[in-house]
């Protein structure tokens, strides 16, 4: 094997501390970072990869947020065309619903974070809007009327200092307008050299330090436009695709334009921004999409919902720019539990894990990553063997098995601090496979009586109530399945401990479909990620079993094996970050934990700062 020194001329450095860079010339520069354990690289480079479904499909949504971890949807519209008014929160793992906007409203811009932002303009079914309100991260707030009413704007900024320029009237005409808040009230600023509609701007710069770009007047334009507080200033450089409809994120030099609409088509295409010229990425959006929420920097943004050609869509897409780190693939030991607990459920993050049931059975166990805590909330419900949907501060425990054949239909939702009575499922079961969110769950499979060796109905939750959905291709227990309630991944189980399966199913929501086997049959196993990106380790092969596997949404591929073989365990996390706690270990129940490291090269999202 050639070495990086052969290939190179000098060995990698072994720094405690990510390097700075001047220029370019540092590209492809190589470095092991001591400190983090994590070999890296620089590389000039993004990709976009696939996130948590949004809760609604929607299109002509605005959007604000600092990162593809934190961002908010806002209102826009759904089938047949009514004006929603909703608002979603993401964390990078699944979109939250959260209180209404006070005014419902079309094509309408954000500026800010999660937790303060100002959302400004759009369109109702009669009017433009000159309506602005703030978000606190629970409650909408109505805050003083822009000076203008206006659609399809672009904006940049905070919460209080903000800015929106261009977009147009209800009844077409294109503005050049621009208006600043400052917390308190709007004021007329200078406006664009170029009137336009449907135009992106730099999402997370200031109001005295924003770009526009793109847009509509009549037709598609790629004019770029930089805004210093006093004047704006037309650049000679333009898109390289031009278009309207788009996202936007960054700041004035280094901003990212990504989807939109092209001429007759939606398109996928990205291009940077370094303050002088656009620049064409070579990754294009899985799905090209307009009428999105966007947001975020030109190193982590999102773009969730939209429309395409032809349809509405619910699926986000993650972008990432910087620093390509490398991390060894690895099982690793985590903090014990209070006790060796067999048949606990959990859901969450690496650091961020709940678990419930087992041992344990109306005790409510957390992670943060380093150890675990009771917390003071009990479990009403207690069962074992129980499904689970959602993340640490909104999920849902699903049914299980009070003791031999007694099923629970019980539902009970987590806010965080307490567990709630929820509506029941219509068919109770344990051992179920469950995924999804708090407020869009499915359930699946499990034993249940008359069918203590499995069953094949499957439920989704719809935050009101539970119904029947279509039937798994099989009757099986022990199954474990990922993803959302629309982009599912259900894989394993059996009718016994010695009649186990390889099989694996997606559902989009309504149907099951086969999809690729796993390379080893079990039961009672668990797993971790998304319908595209996940893992599944351990369980009943009849004996247990450490094997663990690695899916990419086309093949299975063997990956490092658990430290401990074991059966019945919480699980959760992602396909590169996830953990195992409890179970049994055969012949005993164990308190041990283990946490997941994975061997794909992932993108930090960090700049490197100049010297």
């Amino acid at each position: 094997m050639t070495t990086y020194n052969q290939i190179a001329g000098r060995r990698v450095n072994f720094l405690s501390s990510d390097p700075t860079y001047i220029d370019t010339n540092s590209d492809g520069q190589v470095w092991y970072n001591s400190t983090t354990a994590t070999l890296k690289s620089w590389l000039p480079f993004g990709a976009w990869a696939s996130g948590g479904n949004m809760n609604t499909a929607s299109y002509y949504l605005g959007g604000s947020g600092t990162s593809n971890t934190a961002a908010l949807g806002l209102s826009g519209s759904t089938p047949p065309g009514a004006i929603s008014g909703k608002t979603e929160s993401y964390n990078g793992i699944a979109w939250t619903n959260q209180p209404t906007m006070n005014t419902a409203r079309l094509v309408l811009t954000g500026s800010g974070s999660p937790t303060a932002t100002l959302a400004f303009s759009g369109e109702t079914a009669t009017a433009a809007s000159a309506a602005s309100e703030s978000w606190n991260g629970s409650t909408w707030t109505n805050t003083p009327s822009m000076n203008t009413a206006r659609a399809s704007t672009a904006g940049s900024g905070a919460q209080t200092a903000a800015l929106c320029f261009g977009g147009s009237t209800f009844s077409g005409t294109f503005l050049a307008s621009s208006e600043s808040y400052n917390g308190t009230s709007w004021t007329n600023t200078p406006s664009l050299n170029t009137a336009r509609n449907y135009l992106m701007g730099s999402s997370v710069g200031t109001n005295t330090a924003a770009l526009a770009f793109g847009g509509l007047n009549p037709g598609l334009t790629g004019a770029t436009e930089s805004y210093n507080g006093t004047a704006w200033t037309t650049s000679p450089s333009v898109l390289n695709t031009l278009r309207s409809r788009g996202g936007g994120a960054g700041t004035q030099t280094a901003a990212l334009m990504f989807g939109g609409y092209v001429a007759a088509a939606t398109s996928g295409a990205t291009e940077l921004w370094n303050g002088t010229s656009w620049a064409s990425s070579p990754a294009s959006m899985a799905t090209a999409r307009l009428n999105f929420a966007g947001g975020g920097t030109q190193t982590s943004a999102f773009a969730g919902g939209g429309s395409i050609a032809p349809g509405i869509v619910a699926n986000t897409e993650e972008w990432n720019f910087g620093v390509y780190s490398y991390t060894a693939a690895a099982w690793a030991s985590g903090g014990n539990l209070p006790a060796a607990l067999n048949g606990i459920t959990s859901f969450g993050t690496q650091t961020a894990t709940i678990a419930f049931g087992g041992g344990y059975p109306t005790a409510t166990l957390s992670y943060n990553g380093t150890s675990w805590s009771t917390l003071p909330a009990t479990v009403a419900n207690g069962t074992y063997y129980a499904g689970a949907a959602g993340v640490s501060t909104a999920a849902l425990k699903i049914a299980g098995e009070y003791s031999g054949t007694s099923y629970a239909t019980g539902v009970e939702s987590w806010n965080g601090s307490t567990w709630t009575s929820s509506p029941s499922i219509n068919t109770g079961r344990s051992f179920n496979a469950a995924n999804g969110t708090q407020t869009a769950a499915v359930t699946t499979g499990g034993g249940t009586s008359p069918s203590p060796g499995g069953s094949n109905s499957t439920e989704i939750w719809n935050s009101s109530a539970w119904t029947a959905s279509g039937n798994y291709p099989a009757s099986r227990n022990g199954m474990y399945s990922i993803g959302t309630q629309t982009a599912t991944l259900c894989f394993g189980g059996g009718t016994n401990i010695s009649a186990v399966s390889t099989a694996s199913n997606t559902f989009n929501g309504s149907t099951w479909t086969s999809a690729p086997n796993m390379n080893t049959a079990r039961t009672m196993l668990g797993g971790a990620g998304t319908q595209t990106a996940g893992l599944a380790f351990g369980g009943v092969i009849p004996g247990v079993t450490s094997a663990a596997e690695s899916y990419n949404g086309t093949a299975w591929t063997n990956i490092t094996s658990l430290s401990t073989a074991r059966r019945s365990y919480g699980s959760s996390g992602s396909q590169t970050a996830a953990l195992y706690a409890g179970g049994d270990a055969g012949p005993a129940s164990t308190n041990a934990t283990e946490e997941w490291t994975g061997d794909v090269a992932t993108a930090t999202s960090k700049t490197l700062t100049t010297s």
